[in-house]
């Protein structure tokens, strides 16, 4: 990300840190129920996990990846030292970082979880490796995004058009295309259908049907590092 935009976007959740606050609020794009609606499914996905080692990019105030870390040990990594500052107090390490530049070594965590951080980078070829680069072979990485093309996307785009310009949206098959080139494999695809509440999950490689993938609002890709 060019240091312009990344100055942006700190300044950006800087003041939503200060605005918001320690609150689930904080960390949503569309709402804060839709936000624990993600965070549910991400979590169902994921499973029982003990003593894991899982880094959550883009953890905001802490919310998402909170109920991990009661029995696992979470870093979390963020642009914004506002945000850190609310993600420590909930058992989160809390290291200031671009998710382009992990500083990790190779092959450090179980997990890797990336909550509506994909669109904020102009280059999502960059962060999908270095994702991959710094979990563990057989290790996981959840990539939850905005799909791109959902039919109601184009409504958003209409109302609010100085948001969504910034952002750069994937498909299901443009991210599964990325992350499969840079040595995952993909083992589910959840397709998130909001307001209703709703999902279907695709496994592997399959291919979801144009109404699923016309209709689903946010994806959650489901990869794991090749051994």
């Amino acid at each position: 990300m060019p240091d312009d935009d990344r100055s942006a976007w700190t300044r950006t959740f800087d003041d939503v840190s200060q605005a918001k606050g320690d609150t689930e609020a904080a960390n949503r794009y569309v709402s804060v129920r839709n936000f624990r609606f993600v965070r549910e499914m991400v979590l169902a996905e994921i499973g029982q996990v003990r003593n894991a080692v899982i880094l959550d990019v883009g953890c905001g105030t802490g919310h998402f990846a909170r109920p991990l870390a009661g029995e696992n040990r979470v870093v979390g990594i963020d642009i914004s030292r506002g945000m850190l500052l609310f993600a420590r107090n909930k058992g989160i390490v809390p290291v200031q970082s671009a998710a382009e530049r992990l500083p990790f070594a190779e092959g450090r965590f179980d997990i890797l979880l990336a909550n509506s951080v994909i669109q904020l980078i102009p280059d999502g070829k960059v962060f999908i490796r270095e994702a991959l680069r710094v979990v563990r072979p057989g290790g996981r990485v959840l990539i939850t995004t905005i799909n791109a093309e959902s039919i109601a996307l184009a409504l958003f785009r209409r109302f609010e058009r100085k948001k969504y310009k910034h952002f750069r949206l994937y498909s299901c098959a443009e991210l599964k295309e990325r992350l499969t080139e840079a040595g995952g494999e993909i083992r589910n695809v959840h397709y998130l259908f909001f307001p209703m509440g709703r999902a279907r999950c695709v496994q592997g490689n399959a291919t979801a049907g144009a109404i699923i993938r016309k209709l689903a609002t946010s994806l959650i890709v489901d990869a794991v590092r090749r051994g």
